[in-house]
């Protein structure tokens, strides 16, 4: 017998036990519900035959075969399928005669670890087989294989904790979040069941009356909360107005160099993406006879991404007097507005606007953590219906428990709370990357400092060959972008876009050491 001599030796034994006991065991197994099982009682086949065949395919898919699956007691495989225990262990008892089950006294009834290679029978196709199905694939798929597109660029993967100093990664460990949890948890008490219902495709009311106010008080935007549309992020918001305005083969203008996904969104929308140069001001308009008359054009004038300059008063008014006059909407990216480190931001694009040709965007992915998914648009309220229609059948609407959350999280104040503490971190994080970098890399860089953003641009003068540069990187944790990756048809000098906001001091000095030791 076993003695204890405290309270934690007890729990520490007792643990134990429980881990050894064939109960904890199974509890470590999922359970397979064969729902799919079905019994025809009219048929010449014996049940327990049926059973043994359905089964048998099932387990021959592959998907059970790690030995970590668990089957029902026959006794409730009996209740679920209206059969006696007979029937099912002539089936069972037939299934572990040929391997593919296992009994563990005690425990009950499992797949095996290696199961029979009956199915490995089954004649593989040929490769010429496998290319022709590959071609199938629509072409709108295809088109999105370029430079500026696949894992390597995957945000999701560039953004792993191991892969440092990556552009346009905010500091979600900064995020409060046990006030989210606490604001979920009431609105939850509140509204209960309502907001596990289906929700309206332009978002829940309390959300939209609070960015509308948001918008017209910290960034000059003019609207009701009408004009408000909630989606899932800067990507939909692309979508939703792609769909909304442009035909297949219409023009929709982007900035070059610019957002990457900007090029991939609108093509495989059906639209024909037209880069556009950029200037000291901004994006270019065309002086002479239009050779491509764009529907929509895509801007970032606040901080343009990724070379950071805003769009000067003469330029927004120059752009929305050639929108009106082509008959043309402006787009709006205004997704970093509220951080800027020198002076405040000047007022948005649709502010200035008061012929309805601007929609304005925004997301919370920087703001607060991109798993969120929220963002919204303003759109003319010509164009309310079309969007709230469009909105609807690209993904009905967006979480409402997460929707309402955030109205409480702006309308309590949290959120500009977290905008300046955050607007003050990454300051310090920033000033604290140009020191280090000018320290360790000035010899072979010129760092150019934007205003605005979470990101900084490195022109290369080093004597190595461009070339050589990027492949000694591969194999640094440091993980900045190679500026031509936002390039179309742009040509530019080599550089470097470095990411800051995600990585404290000590992290921003060694990833930047690892860089300086791979030139």
């Amino acid at each position: 017998m076993e003695s204890f001599t405290s309270g934690e030796t007890f729990e520490k034994n007792l643990r134990r036990r429980l881990a050894r006991s064939p109960r904890s065991r199974r509890r470590k197994h999922s359970v397979i519900a064969f729902e799919m099982v079905s019994l025809d009682r009219t048929s010449g086949e014996p049940l327990h035959e049926q059973l043994y065949r359905q089964i048998r395919n099932e387990l021959e898919s592959g998907a059970f075969s790690n030995g970590l699956w668990r089957l029902p007691s026959s006794r409730s495989l009996a209740t679920d399928l209206g059969v006696s225990r007979f029937t099912i262990k002539l089936a069972l008892e037939q299934l572990r005669t040929e391997g593919y089950l296992r009994t563990s006294p005690g425990s009950g009834t499992f797949v095996a670890e290696l199961l029979p290679n009956h199915y490995l029978r089954v004649e593989r196709a040929s490769g010429k087989e496998v290319a022709r199905a590959a071609g199938r694939i629509a072409e709108r798929v295809k088109n999105l294989a370029d430079k500026r597109s696949g894992p390597q660029l995957d945000v999701g993967v560039a953004g792993l904790p191991g892969n440092m100093l990556v552009a346009g990664i905010p500091a979600v460990d900064e995020f409060p979040l046990s006030t989210w949890e606490k604001l979920r948890s009431k609105v939850l008490a509140r509204k209960g069941a309502h907001l596990l219902r289906y929700a309206a495709s332009h978002g829940e009311l309390d959300l939209r009356k609070a960015i509308a106010a948001y918008a017209c008080d910290f960034r000059g935007v003019r609207c009701t909360h009408e004009q408000v549309v909630i989606v899932s992020g800067m990507q939909q918001a692309m979508m939703v107005a792609a769909c909304a305005l442009v035909n297949p083969g219409e023009a929709i203008w982007i900035e070059d160099p610019g957002y990457r996904q900007a090029r991939n969104v609108f093509g495989f929308m059906g639209a024909r993406p037209v880069p556009r140069p950029l200037d000291k001001e901004g994006v270019t308009l065309e002086k002479e006879p239009l050779r491509t008359q764009p529907r929509l054009i895509f801007v970032t004038p606040t901080a343009q991404f990724p070379l950071g300059m805003t769009m000067t008063p003469e330029r927004r008014s120059q752009l929305i007097s050639f929108a009106r006059k082509h008959r043309a909407y402006l787009m709006e990216d205004d997704y970093l507005s509220e951080f800027w480190f020198s002076r405040p931001p000047l007022p948005s694009l649709q502010g200035m606007d008061d012929s309805g040709h601007v929609i304005y965007a925004g997301t919370m992915s920087k703001i607060l953590y991109p798993a969120l998914r929220l963002g919204y648009l303003i759109v003319p309220e010509q164009l309310i219906d079309a969007v709230i229609k469009t909105r609807s059948v690209i993904d009905l609407h967006s979480s409402p428990v997460d929707q309402a959350t955030l109205a409480r999280f702006i309308t309590e104040g949290f959120f500009l709370r977290h905008v300046k503490r955050m607007r003050n971190l990454y300051f310090e994080r920033r000033e604290f990357f140009i020191k280090e970098f000018n320290r360790l890399l000035s010899d072979r860089f010129r760092l150019q400092i934007p205003e605005a953003g979470l990101h900084l641009i490195a022109w290369w003068h080093g004597k190595k060959d461009w070339p050589s540069v990027l492949r000694a990187l591969q194999g640094c944790r440091a993980k900045p972008a190679a500026l031509s990756v936002f390039c179309i048809e742009a040509q530019l000098e080599p550089g470097l876009v470095f990411g800051f906001a995600a990585w404290t001091p000590a992290q921003i000095r060694q990833a930047l050491q690892e860089c300086a030791a791979c030139f």
